[in-house]
């Protein structure tokens, strides 16, 4: 099997059509709803779980032509068998489709994911074992703690700054080590913003 290639999507806007019925419906629908994508669940089921969650239900069964116009396409119904007809359309129509539990019905997987706000970590077994990378990732999750999102935070606002003030690519890279390894984090985690924050502009202005 040749390896997996991740990737991070920008789904704001995109049709995603999520096939359910089954196991991780509602969380499939409420992760690409949270993403920004326009999500078509299509299932029979109700699903109060996902009460607040904006998204466009089709109260039946997959239908050939469903998958019209769809960036992507999630297949998680009540039985697996429904997976084949919703592969062959995706493959005719060339869009990407995860069958959850199902692997030969897929050309991509979903990891494990932690996140902080805008920090994303994900962690994968390539397909062998999502739930080793589900511990993995909540081991992860222990070490990783809010602080690591404002620390972010605060490197995102002097991004333009620093790619202004040091136009060199090699240079640049040295100074975002330097700030990114610097005692920041540690004042972030200790309670204290201020000082993380002249940490950081200490070691520009230095330079």
């Amino acid at each position: 099997m040749s390896a997996y290639y991740p990737v991070l999507l920008k789904l704001e806007g995109k049709r995603c059509v999520v096939v359910g019925g089954g196991w991780d419906t509602d969380e499939r629908v409420r992760a690409l709803a949270e993403a920004g994508a326009q999500v078509t669940l299509i299932c029979p089921a109700v699903y109060d779980t996902l009460e607040g969650i904006e998204f466009r239900h089709v109260r039946r069964k997959f239908q050939p032509g469903d998958l019209e116009g769809a960036f992507l396409v999630v297949s998680c119904p009540a039985d697996r068998s429904e997976n084949a007809a919703i592969w062959a359309e995706a493959e005719a129509r060339g869009i990407p489709m995860n069958a959850v539990d199902d692997a030969p019905h897929c050309t991509f997987i979903f990891p494990a994911i932690h996140r902080q706000r805008d920090l994303i970590v994900t962690v994968s077994s390539s397909g062998k074992s999502p739930a080793l990378a589900s511990r993995i990732r909540d081991r992860l999750a222990g070490e990783l703690g809010p602080e690591y999102a404002d620390f972010l935070d605060l490197l995102g606002e002097l991004r333009a700054e620093v790619i202004r003030r040091f136009p060199g690519f090699e240079r640049r890279r040295e100074i975002w080590y330097r700030l990114v390894d610097s005692e920041a984090l540690h004042h972030l985690k200790s309670g204290s913003p201020e000082t993380a924050l002249q940490t950081l502009r200490n070691i520009l202005d230095s330079n």
